[in-house]
């Protein structure tokens, strides 16, 4: 496998809306595991904010910009936006806005 110098992604605070926790913790394990048949998506993690039960930061890495357009055309991508966003998400905030990174030590999805 070869090493890749940079990855395109991003990591998010989403803090859910009061009693939504669990569903969006749902939808997210559901999304993790879907995200792994997307060609270039090489990780999506969902970490609890040990500071707020009601908040998760998300990391996404993807091969590049490409990767990631494939994965806002599919189908989670569009859920969160639509129907996740507005039910169940009180906030989202960038830790990490989505762009390259200065460097990594991640493989190719699919070398």
């Amino acid at each position: 496998m070869t090493n890749v110098s940079q990855i395109y992604g991003g990591v998010a605070r989403v803090t859910a809306k009061a009693g939504k926790i669990d569903e969006l913790l749902e939808f997210l394990r559901w999304d993790a595991e879907v995200s792994r048949l997307e060609a270039g998506t090489l990780r999506f993690d969902v970490w609890p904010d040990p500071l707020d039960t009601n908040t998760v930061v998300l990391s996404e890495a993807y091969t590049d910009s490409d990767a990631f357009k494939v994965h806002q055309a599919a189908e989670p991508f569009r859920r969160f936006v639509a129907d996740i966003v507005p039910n169940m998400v009180e906030k989202v905030e960038f830790i990490v806005a989505f762009g390259l990174s200065l460097a990594t030590n991640a493989v190719p999805a699919n070398p």
